[in-house]
């Protein structure tokens, strides 16, 4: 597997996958402005950006996923070019007790310890499936407006506005350094949204509830994925449509000559050319 590692396999409909693994904030990135959605409109023609969020998930939960999503079993076809990984928004949920919180507030919790070992386990799960070829790139998860998520709890969930909140702006960035510790001894590079977002003077206008990116988040959040990619993936870059197969220029091609690349007069013998070149 070693030996493919910077190979890029076409999927089973012809075109690489890049899947997008997480809670919440990934499940929600195929909305209108989200930063799957932007990432999947780059890689049109490049990828296929598969969507694998799971609202509400921490990664205790998630190991449960990792036979079904990313099994090992699978063909080098159905093995992902890449994977993102972004939990730790959820397993950094306060424990209880909390003062007038039920128990159920901190339901998602996971001590930063176990979090680590998860995280850690999730990344050898998918470089251990199929061919093992699948590049990792770990999200670290965005900072949180304690104030504004405790007023939306109080406001859409009817808790009372003096319990104590179940998520704050310390806890998520210790999981945030947490996981930067993960995949540094994982050695796998890292998309740090949490620093990306602590960058901009305004960042908690970024969050829609204090927990959930807005338009401008994801948009931050899509700008810190892409520059991770073409740090440390430069082959998974999508590539002009009009430079030719097998040529000099790097990153992902597209998987049929552009349009303006097809001889009218003779299209067959574009596409003969083309095949011979990938």
């Amino acid at each position: 597997a070693g030996s493919r590692r910077g190979m890029v396999v076409p999927g089973p409909f012809g075109r690489p996958q890049i899947c997008l693994f997480g809670d919440s904030i990934t499940q929600f990135s195929f909305e209108l402005g989200g930063w799957g959605a932007v990432l999947a409109s780059e890689y049109q023609r490049h990828a296929d950006v598969l969507l694998r969020g799971y609202s509400g998930y921490n990664t205790r939960w998630a190991l449960e996923l990792l036979p079904s999503l990313f099994p090992a079993g699978c063909s080098a076809s159905q093995t992902p070019v890449l994977v993102t990984v972004f939990l730790g928004a959820n397993d950094a949920n306060r424990p209880a007790p909390l003062r007038l919180q039920p128990e159920a507030s901190s339901r998602q919790h996971v001590p930063i310890d176990e979090y680590c070992a998860n995280l850690a386990a999730i990344v050898q799960a998918i470089r251990r499936m199929g061919d093992g070829t699948a590049r990792v790139l770990l999200l670290t998860p965005p900072p949180v407006d304690g104030v504004a998520w405790h007023a939306h709890c109080a406001r859409s969930y009817g808790l009372d506005p003096h319990a104590e909140p179940n998520r704050d702006f310390e806890t998520t960035a210790a999981y945030a350094t947490a996981a930067l510790t993960v995949a540094g001894a994982e050695a796998i590079p890292v998309a740090d949204v949490h620093a990306a977002f602590l960058a901009q003077a305004d960042w908690k206008s970024l969050l829609d509830d204090g927990l959930h990116p807005n338009a401008r988040g994801n948009a931050v959040i899509a700008d810190a994925v892409r520059d991770a990619i073409g740090r440390n993936f430069p082959e998974l870059v999508p590539a002009n449509p009009l430079s030719p197969p097998g040529g000099a220029a790097p990153g992902l091609q597209v998987d049929f000559p552009d349009h303006k690349a097809v001889d009218a007069a003779d299209p067959a013998a574009t596409f003969a050319a083309w095949r011979t070149k990938i």
